[in-house]
């Protein structure tokens, strides 16, 4: 399999086996493509995958990133195929979605049909989560007495800590309904509609200010960590990072002259 390159300028597709990247404008799409398996990901594919949102990252022309799946599955998790004979422990990985990666821009998980295990590690990592009415959600790891580790870290504070135990510890799955209760995910559409949702979605976020974009995710991200005084600390240097800023200086600009901003390339 090929691994995507660390940096794009173009928005031609880089085909791989398992895996596609694609820019069009200023979104890029990852694409999880194995669906005879329900799209199970190997460690290769888990390299993959950082690899191209690494790639997202640091290609100027990419503003948000979608990742979604092929098939009947956005993907059912880890092939556990390849945990048989894994003994020992993972150490932190900052090139892993679920092991250390973190990015500035924006992802969108747009979630068709099984989103479970692993493959629900890979959207909680995404900050926005749309799913299609076919799909399930779970953490059955404890079945097979192994650990839904990323998730347990992120789901109560996503979605509450009763309805976060009760994935993480009963191994059971909710369906698309559910989840759009529970706050799993934010909006849900018929199966034709979700990846122009996500879309959509994706263009609005583009359409901002590029910088104003990664420092309000840090703020959100980096608030759930800290005091409320700390944040506002924080919040006080990126303001005069923003309105130091060649966007801001446009965005006021259009917002005095009545039209839309033009945020460059």
């Amino acid at each position: 399999m090929l691994i995507v390159q660390a940096f794009r300028q173009s928005s031609e597709e880089l085909a791989m086996d398992e895996v596609t990247y694609e820019v069009d404008g200023h979104v890029a799409t990852i694409t999880l493509n194995r669906p005879d398996k329900l799209n199970a990901m190997t460690d290769e594919m888990y390299q993959a995958i950082g690899a191209a949102l690494l790639a997202s990252d640091a290609d100027p022309a990419v503003r948000c990133t979608i990742v979604t799946g092929t098939g009947r599955a956005f993907t059912s998790g880890h092939d556990l195929g390849e945990f048989a004979d894994r003994t020992g422990w993972m150490p932190w990985r900052p090139d892993r979605f679920d092991i250390g990666l973190e990015t500035a821009k924006p992802t969108i998980a747009a979630i068709q049909g099984y989103c479970l295990a692993g493959g629900l590690e890979l959207a909680l990592f995404c900050d926005i989560r749309v799913c299609d009415n076919t799909a399930q959600f779970g953490c059955p790891e404890v079945r097979w007495a192994i650990l839904h580790g990323y998730g347990a870290l992120r789901l109560p504070g996503l979605i509450g800590s009763s309805d976060a135990m009760r994935l993480l510890l009963t191994g059971s799955f909710i369906d698309a309904a559910e989840a759009l209760r529970v706050g799993l995910v934010s909006e849900m559409t018929a199966p034709e509609d979700l990846q122009s949702t996500a879309r959509g979605v994706a263009d609005q976020i583009a359409a901002n200010g590029p910088a104003a974009i990664r420092m309000t995710k840090e703020l959100a991200l980096r608030g759930r960590e800290m005091s409320l005084p700390d944040g506002l600390r924080l919040y006080q240097e990126y303001t005069r990072a923003a309105f130091a800023s060649p966007d801001a200086k446009e965005g006021l600009r259009a917002f005095a002259e009545r039209r839309d901003p033009n945020y460059g390339a």
